[in-house]
């Protein structure tokens, strides 16, 4: 299943992201909020680059499988921005050129919203937490949360389309996507780390 190309081939990259995108301090329950700051300006570039993008490029009948619309997690940012009073100006203003790809196909942009789609899934396990540190508890929480009680049949049905949609001479193309697709979000939460320091 491309699914399972897909986690092998981004092992290495899931683990690197895991460990720049404050892992460790989640699950021990010390994440800081200016900490949670960098997690949200780096959703925040990355989901307002692409996330249009990947959505459009669908055809569409894969857009209606995929019921792209309640996809978007943009709003979700924007919320949890103005809520800790993150400069939306100031990260617009920044310039990530390796983000804009001109265009995606059904396969690469599906294995570029692997890998947004699993952060989502991941999502649930990071509000757990941050809801059990004193510092979280009073926030909306909404990018981790965005999919509500959907948030397992969004997965299952993200990963349905996925297995069944993208032909085997293409999974090259959606692995290659996948891969980007971390190493782009890496290099933005490198960047987004020194901006808000």
């Amino acid at each position: 299943m491309l699914q399972d190309i897909l986690k092998s081939a981004t092992k290495d990259n899931h683990d690197e992201l895991e460990s720049l995108m404050f892992v460790n301090e989640i699950m021990n329950k010390t994440l800081t909020l200016e900490h949670y700051k960098t997690l949200l300006a780096t959703n925040y570039i990355v989901h307002s680059a692409i996330e249009a993008k990947l959505h459009e490029a669908l055809d569409n009948e894969l857009k209606l499988e995929l019921d792209i619309n309640r996809r978007n997690k943009l709003a979700a940012l924007e919320q949890d921005m103005l809520e800790v009073q993150l400069d939306k100006e100031e990260l617009d203003a920044l310039d990530f050129d390796f983000l804009d790809v001109k265009e995606y196909t059904n396969a690469s942009a599906l294995g570029a919203m692997y890998v947004l789609e699993g952060a989502t899934l991941g999502g649930n396990v990071i509000q757990k937490k941050l809801r059990a540190t004193p510092a979280f508890q009073n926030l909306n929480l909404n990018y981790y949360t965005v999919y509500g009680q959907h948030l397992m049949p969004s997965w299952l049905s993200f990963v349905e389309v996925l297995n069944s949609s993208v032909p085997e001479t293409d999974f090259s193309v959606a692995r290659d996507s996948a891969v980007k697709m971390f190493e782009n979000i890496a290099e933005v939460a490198k960047t987004v780390k020194t901006v808000l320091a």
